[in-house]
């Protein structure tokens, strides 16, 4: 995933707007769409900005962060995924153990 694909994935994961975070840090929202649709790296203070209002490093949103307990040759997770669905996962974690089971169940032999 590229820089922006990152901060669209924080944005959804935290329910944020693009016109938030560009108030947030006095940005013009049209430039967040520019820059998903170019795929560039915005200017490196800009960044920090926008890696600050999120709460995250600027080496995640740039894909540069390590995972120190991963294994070589071992798949890494999706966090775009992860934070996509965060808010489902939440809720199947809420539901009666019965129901979790059954459902997971499901989903591990769905083809």
């Amino acid at each position: 995933m590229n820089f922006w694909e990152n901060v669209v994935a924080e944005l959804e994961f935290q329910g944020k707007t693009r016109k938030e975070l560009a108030a947030e840090i006095g940005f013009d929202a049209s430039n967040i769409g520019k820059g998903e649709r170019n795929g560039n790296i915005p200017a490196a203070d800009t960044a920090l900005k926008i890696a600050h209002s999120l709460g995250v490093s600027l080496d995640s949103l740039l894909n540069m962060e390590e995972n120190p307990n991963s294994e070589p040759n071992q798949p890494q997770l999706d966090q775009s995924l992860c934070k996509k669905y965060y808010s489902i996962i939440q809720k199947l974690d809420e539901m009666p153990n019965n129901t979790k089971n059954l459902l997971c169940k499901l989903i591990s032999e769905w083809k």
